[in-house]
């Protein structure tokens, strides 16, 4: 939908309300934006994983590293992720790449225009 009617906030209110029913949780703000910046990318990536494990578990040194170890750390757990203002499938493809990627009972929220 077009900016400024609301997508964000009622998505930061989704993950308020239910986020401490999962294992871990990541709100991403503003991805479009970040993603745009020089090293954006991984460090999406890299919010990502220390928003669930609050500590930095790895550096990450490339996009398609990225994904592997997200795949990796991430398979087992209970995760709530909320992706804000997305507007590439190469900006889920890094971040969220398949259902695999996450342990049973995970949700993500996608906004977008």
């Amino acid at each position: 939908g077009m900016g400024g009617v609301g997508k964000t906030t009622i998505a930061k209110a989704i993950y308020n309300k239910i986020g401490r029913n999962f294992e871990g949780r990541s709100f991403l703000a503003n991805i479009r934006e970040v993603w745009e910046e020089n090293v954006g990318q991984v460090n999406l990536q890299e919010q990502l994983l220390f928003d669930i494990f609050k500590q930095m578990t790895t550096k990450i040194q490339s996009i398609e590293y990225g994904k592997v170890i997200l795949k990796d750390k991430l398979c087992h757990k209970r995760v709530l992720i909320v992706l804000d203002d997305v507007n590439s499938l190469d900006q889920l493809n890094a971040l969220c790449g398949s259902r695999k990627w996450f342990g049973s009972g995970s949700r993500i929220i996608i906004t977008t225009r």
